[in-house]
């Protein structure tokens, strides 16, 4: 990371360019944004690198866009510091009031460590598939070429038209045709 000061750039550089200028003045500044951001965040050095990085991204973006605006370069920085300061805390509250809830009443809530799938989903995820594999096969071999094209080689219409040698209409109208039968067949 290169350190700027205000004697290595002509005066001419300075003012033509913005991020030279937010630069140097924020470099004047952060020593005393960050130690208002400690009193805002209560000392937490974590949050408050979080906070600085936040509103040094965020004033050079506005700085950069229209900086004739600024009357006060010093409070509007801390403006927009203190604003990303209460937003983190406001964050931290939701979260601790969060735990807080979950640690009251465990019984309330229930978490598993991971997923394990039960021997009747898992009869149910067979017979499903058992059941579409049929409806699949019951259809007629053009239909059941764009299917398995479609949703099982997951080739793009494009595809399929080229692959059957027809038009992109006519291939999305036989994917369209074949899920028409195949939901009928779903509630027969």
């Amino acid at each position: 990371m290169m350190l700027l000061s205000r004697n290595f750039h002509t005066s001419d550089q300075y003012e033509t360019n913005p991020h030279l200028k937010f630069w140097v003045i924020w470099s004047d500044y952060e020593d005393r944004i960050r130690a208002c951001c400690y009193k805002w965040l209560h000392s937490d050095r974590g949050k408050v690198e979080d906070a600085m990085a936040q509103a040094c991204e965020k004033a050079l973006t506005v700085y950069v866009q229209d900086s004739s605006k600024i009357e006060n370069m010093f409070a509007w920085l801390c403006r927009i510091t203190h604003n990303i300061c209460m937003d983190i805390h406001r964050l931290n509250t939701k979260e601790s009031d969060l735990v807080k809830r979950v640690s009251g009443s465990p019984s309330q809530f229930y978490f598993t460590e991971n997923y394990s799938k039960t021997l009747e989903s898992e009869y149910e995820r067979d017979q499903l598939y058992q059941k579409l594999t049929d409806a699949i096969n019951s259809l007629p071999y053009d239909l059941k070429q764009v299917i398995q094209y479609k949703f099982i080689y997951e080739m793009e219409y494009s595809e399929i038209a080229l692959q059957l040698q027809i038009s992109q209409e006519n291939a999305r109208k036989r994917v369209q045709l074949a899920r028409k039968k195949l939901s009928a067949l779903q509630y027969a």
